[in-house]
């Protein structure tokens, strides 16, 4: 741990990888080397699960690499540079996460980092520093970087990885050049998975991961088969009345809460469009089995958005910010609760759409 009056030190560099769906790109960024225009500054965005850590370790190891400089950009994984990416120490590459225990990017190591830029490079190359998640900056972080943007030194570049550009300053925003990693096709994910799993893996899990390949890789061991077998258990026990609020949301908080938060949104999206749909059909998991009856009685469309909307917004806090955890997923239960308890006359009320089950 660096000492107080010492500058924070760097993360180390993830391991460069490129997957199938980097290839776009990983394109535009080598017709922009080719013709001497890559950018100062450079807002790496993309869903969470998209291998934007192993994308940007790649990037930076091809344009620190010595047979990149008149060349293709690209690694060689010969050179001296390379060889000093490989073992963590190369001085002129900076890779900038929030400290262990924290959340945020703090002033001091964002100040540190950006002015690395600043000074001259130690191998006559390029400078490179990462700041990953960016839009984690704290308010003051994000001022020491918009100084930067605002008057780049030459040979550096700045790399921002988000999977939350609407997280970050606009004028931050307006002074990088974009560039998406964009999710694949399912039928490309799917195969992808199978090839890196050794095995057929339920669309469920794909849907579950947002069509995030390496985020649905992590959970094909088994662990998503798990929470969905915990979560419609609960489900059930909720609505039959085996369970009460309070114990359920003990164990929510305890085990896996994002994740089951993420589970539900995209549950209660379901129950949504089958009551617009106005089928007869058991309300199921995005591409999974059946799990549970429709409900009894007729449920108001908006309200059940609005559960959508509230469970991301306790998602979303829980990420930030210190929150009583326990009674906030107990205050979000007693809600959908009533959601689903909601009687017809209440549901129709105002003219909302109303789901009505077999």
């Amino acid at each position: 741990m660096a000492k107080k009056d010492e500058a924070p030190e760097p993360q180390p560099l993830p391991s460069p990888r490129l997957l199938p769906w980097h290839s776009a790109a990983i394109a535009q960024l080598r017709q922009a080397w080719t013709a001497n225009r890559l950018p100062h500054a450079i807002l790496l965005q993309g869903a969470e699960g998209l291998g934007k850590g192993s994308f940007t370790a790649w990037l930076a190891a091809a344009v620190l690499c010595e047979k990149s400089v008149d060349g293709k950009l690209d690694v060689c994984g010969a050179c001296t540079s390379c060889a000093l990416i490989k073992a963590g120490s190369h001085p002129d590459l900076h890779w900038i996460a929030p400290e262990e225990d924290k959340q945020s990017l703090s002033v001091d190591q964002v100040r540190a980092a950006c002015e690395k830029l600043s000074k001259t490079s130690f191998r006559q190359g390029y400078k490179v520093a990462i700041l990953e998640p960016a839009h984690q900056m704290t308010p003051g972080a994000a001022n020491s970087v918009l100084k930067t943007l605002e008057e780049p030194s030459r040979g550096s570049l700045l790399v921002l990885i988000t999977s939350r550009p609407s997280g970050l300053l606009p004028t931050v925003r307006s002074r990088c050049q974009k560039l998406s990693i964009a999710r694949p096709s399912t039928a490309d994910a799917m195969a992808w998975l199978q090839q890196e799993s050794g095995k057929t893996v339920s669309p469920a899990l794909l849907e579950f991961s947002g069509g995030a390949p390496l985020r649905a890789l992590a959970y094909a061991d088994g662990r998503f088969e798990g929470l969905n077998q915990s979560m419609q258990k609960a489900l059930k026990d909720l609505l039959s009345g085996d369970a009460d609020v309070t114990q359920v949301a003990a164990e929510w908080e305890k085990d896996a809460l994002i994740d089951r938060l993420v589970w539900l949104d995209l549950w209660l999206c379901s129950l949504a469009r089958t009551g617009i749909a106005g089928t007869a059909e058991r309300v199921t998991f995005p591409g999974g089995p059946a799990h549970l009856p429709s409900p009894s009685r007729p449920l108001n469309i908006s309200a059940l958005y609005s559960m959508v909307d509230r469970t991301r917004a306790l998602k979303a806090q829980l990420a930030r910010t210190a929150l009583q955890r326990e009674l906030a997923v107990e205050s979000w239960l007693i809600a959908l609760l009533e959601v689903l308890a909601s009687s017809p006359a209440g549901s129709s009320r105002g003219g909302a759409p109303v789901a009505r089950a077999s």
